[in-house]
């Protein structure tokens, strides 16, 4: 990323903000017989700091000669003419080259169109669900941990929970990928490697909801939703520390809103679970699941057996969704997939401080019958600790990816 903006550069800008339009004297252009993103370029005159930045051909680039957002990635071209490799930005795509003066962002040469290959084979794609938790603020160094976590899970679409304000915007910026958050309180976004071809209305305020193109292909649309339901009051401590009857936890998943959050999803994507296109749904259920909680896999220390979870069974039994987590691991005693929590261990709540925290699976990522998951797993990164600031993984819940088979 290229932030520096010395005071001549300033003055430069200025200058070209008065100016009828950019009018550069220098040349760029993509070198043939060289590896990729190699550059030609030939400028004025040698300044050492001369730079070339990749921008998304989305946005984001010095179009008004002044800085948007920062470049995907960048180096210097300090001969008065030369070639210079650049690492080709995260995940491929179509980007823009600028050749700009003098760490500033005048032009040098008219930008050029360039498209880099995508990392798919486009035999399958990736989709990650990751609660932020309040974006990842609370680790130090989030911003560089999450874009490296993303990177080397080498995953497509990211449904993005605790992500209110600008993270869905900067970490998609930082991975030159599309965004979607259409309102800067919602707890939900997405970043997306592949086109954003429509962004839905949302469903609810903790919803986030497009139509995306499978390897650029319009062709093979999917709607992608990411649903980051109420918390509180959360189930298991309703049965764990509560001691509650099942009629007594139905009645206060009703009034936590979460059966009404799931509901409104599910009713409202009728048309797209039920078209001809793929449809997806991940996201922070703050549920444990049905198929989880079984008269063989008892919870609670052995207290509670089998309960039908509301939200999970509305979205699979109403919505025809397939969880794929359970579909892969079928056995939840086995492989008990639990996402919350990987750093509360031990429950600070009143009225229960000092007790074993419930651990569960509640992050979730659910199909329809038009995609079919190929592996799905649990992960975090490092050793994270209850003594968080300084973990590798970012979150308070463990994330989820699965692969699934391009259709």
């Amino acid at each position: 990323m290229h932030f520096l903006i010395p005071f001549s550069s300033l003055l430069a800008g200025l200058g070209a903000l008065v100016s009828a339009a950019p009018n550069p004297t220098g040349a760029l252009s993509l070198a043939q017989g060289k590896d990729p993103f190699t550059f030609d370029y030939t400028a004025p005159s040698a300044n050492a700091k001369n730079w070339i930045g990749i921008y998304h051909i989305t946005g984001g680039g010095p179009d008004q000669e002044k800085q948007v957002d920062p470049s995907l990635t960048w180096k210097y071209a300090p001969a008065q003419k030369g070639s210079i490799k650049i690492d080709v930005p995260f995940g491929g795509g179509k980007f823009k080259a600028y050749f700009l003066a003098n760490d500033g962002y005048t032009w040098i040469a008219n930008p050029i169109e360039i498209s880099a290959p995508t990392i798919s084979d486009g035999k399958q794609f990736k989709v990650l669900s990751w609660n932020l938790w309040h974006g990842g603020t609370k680790i130090n160094g989030y911003h560089e941990k999450q874009i490296k976590f993303i990177k080397d899970q080498a995953v497509d679409v990211v449904g993005l929970q605790e992500a209110t304000g600008d993270h869905a915007q900067r970490l998609a910026n930082a991975l030159g990928w599309n965004y979607h958050q259409n309102n800067g309180q919602n707890t939900a976004g997405i970043i997306s490697r592949f086109p954003i071809t429509k962004r839905h209305a949302n469903l609810g305020a903790r919803t986030a909801g497009v139509e995306l193109a499978i390897n650029s292909d319009k062709t093979k649309p999917f709607n992608f939703w990411s649903l980051h339901t109420t918390a509180y009051p959360y189930g298991p401590y309703e049965f764990c520390f509560e001691s509650k009857t099942s009629a007594q936890v139905d009645q206060a998943e009703i009034s936590s809103g979460r059966v009404s959050e799931i509901k409104a999803v599910i009713d409202g994507t009728k048309a797209q679970r039920e078209s001809n296109a793929a449809f997806i749904l991940v996201g922070d259920f703050n549920s444990p699941s049905h198929l989880d909680w079984t008269a063989a896999n008892k919870h609670c220390d052995g207290k509670v057996g089998a309960y039908a979870w509301p939200v999970t069974k509305y979205a699979t039994e109403q919505g025809g969704l397939t969880d794929t987590f359970r579909k892969i691991h079928p056995d939840p005693k086995a492989t008990p997939g639990e996402t919350w929590s990987p750093i509360v261990k031990t429950n600070s709540e009143a009225g229960s401080a000092g007790k074993k925290e419930p651990q569960d699976r509640i992050d979730f990522i659910f199909a329809n019958a038009k995609l079919s998951a190929v592996d799905s797993q649990v992960k975090v990164v490092g050793m994270p600790s209850e003594n968080y600031v300084n973990n590798e993984w970012t979150s308070d819940h463990a994330s989820v990816i699965t692969t699934f088979k391009t259709p």
